[in-house]
């Protein structure tokens, strides 16, 4: 249903795809209806959902569109949104984000004040709904890159993002045959977009509320496999490698002096210290779950079986320090174990001692960090934290945005996700290469 009150507004058609978006689309829906934007309609498509997503859709003045079948994507939804669509302008919005009550009027001024731009994003705010761990970390991360990117946007996104419709029109909406799944169809729409002459305009101003909740398992699934090396292919295809975004010329250093830093280490070092570094490995990796399973900072909760496999590591660390005769962190590790029980069972409700428990499992951290690093190779543990401290140091301002927001605990603890998170955009960037040689030499024959 379009609402119109002045024919001097844009009309913008809002398209919501959906799939077992149960959980969020309520507040999603009544987001979009408290807006003060008088011309507008809103329209839903439900990509063969298994959960009560679309009867709770059916509450609203919404125009509904329900596929059948197995789910088609959020391209192929959002390209049958668009069909419908009556407005001058569509605005696609994810089924997890809450719009706030300016920003319609936000994206309609954007384009009457910059005619010369076909399209238009925001970026999630800093104060994710959910309060664990990880997804504050990814969802501050995407706001600090959003936040300091350039507003001449080389790319696009349909989390928060709007389009003239004329434009997506002309350019064929989303690739829906390429992308059948969550991925990058929006960042593809983008180079398309401005392959063929277009402009994109990154409004900081517009800012909304995610609600996703992300897991471990969740971060890997999204960021490695649906993202990182679909992305690879994309530049390699394109032959589009710009300085922005996640693809700064501080985020590429930063992934070569880890990379300098894992051939160092391989290469020059003994069998006997790959099972220290195996140690190490094991123990960063346990520390995360620990935090999460102790609940020692509001921004931690996890689930069973990730208290399963928390208890499972402790068991495995334990038993390879006995193996490889480094007994010294058998102590750290039982004092993180302490650490880790005190917090999951006492009914703890102070906001201070819960700041204690976490900072005594980072205390119990670092003490197992030096001993693994120092005990034998001394070198190799310099080399180690001179390469971490350097890669700190080129991402300086996202660790002191950190701080400022959520204090120095919570920068501690993204040091080791920033880490994973360029091993694997390394990992997606050798096997993106591997797939697209295979690719040529077979369009070659």
């Amino acid at each position: 249903m379009m609402n119109v009150e002045s024919e001097h507004d844009l009309t913008i058609s809002v398209i919501i795809p959906l799939h077992n978006a149960g959980a969020t689309i309520e507040r999603c829906l009544e987001a979009v209806m408290s807006s003060n934007y008088p011309v507008y309609e809103m329209i839903v498509v439900d990509d063969c959902s298994s959960d009560s997503s679309q009867s709770i859709a059916e509450r609203f003045p919404v125009k509904l569109i329900a596929l059948t079948g197995k789910p088609f994507g959020p391209a192929y939804a959002r390209n049958q949104g668009a069909k419908a669509a009556q407005g001058e302008v569509i605005f696609f919005v994810d089924s997890d984000v809450i719009v706030r009550q300016d920003t319609m009027d936000k994206v309609a001024e954007t384009f009457l004040r910059h005619c010369e731009y076909a399209a238009t994003f925001g970026s999630y705010d800093d104060s994710p709904s959910e309060e664990e761990f990880l997804s504050q970390y990814k969802n501050l991360s995407h706001h600090f890159v959003h936040q300091g990117a350039k507003e001449e946007a080389g790319t696009f996104w349909a989390g928060c993002g709007a389009i003239r419709r004329s434009v997506f029109t002309e350019i064929g909406g989303f690739d829906a045959r390429q992308y059948p799944r969550p991925s990058i169809e929006d960042i593809e729409l983008g180079y398309r977009l401005r392959a063929a002459g277009f402009r994109i305009y990154l409004n900081k101003d517009i800012q909304v509320t995610h609600l996703k909740r992300w897991t471990l398992l969740g971060w890997f699934k999204t960021d490695f496999l649906d993202r990182a090396i679909p992305w690879t292919l994309l530049i390699l295809r394109q032959h589009n490698l710009p300085n922005d975004l996640n693809l700064e010329i501080s985020q590429r250093l930063s992934a070569l002096l880890l990379v300098l830093m894992l051939l160092c280490l391989v290469f020059t070092t003994s069998l006997n210290f790959l099972t220290q570094f195996t140690l190490l490995t094991l123990l960063f990796l346990l520390v995360l779950s620990s935090s999460n399973l102790s609940e020692g900072s509001r921004f931690f909760r996890i689930s069973w079986k990730e208290e399963a496999l928390t208890y499972l590591m402790f068991a495995s660390l334990g038993g390879l320090a006995l193996f490889s005769d480094t007994v010294k962190l058998l102590l750290p590790l039982a004092w993180l174990l302490g650490a880790v029980l005190l917090g999951r069972f006492l009914p703890i409700t102070s906001a201070r001692v819960k700041s204690g428990i976490f900072s005594a499992i980072l205390l119990g951290f670092i003490v197992g960090f030096g001993i693994l690093l120092m005990e034998r190779y001394y070198w190799a543990g310099a080399i180690v934290f001179l390469t971490i401290l350097m890669i700190v140091l080129l991402n300086r301002r996202l660790y002191s945005f950190f701080i400022q927001k959520r204090g120095v605990s919570f920068a501690i603890a993204a040091i080791p996700f920033h880490m994973i998170y360029y091993l694997y955009s390394l990992t997606a960037f050798v096997l993106g290469n591997g797939i697209f040689i295979y690719e040529t030499k077979l369009k070659s024959r």
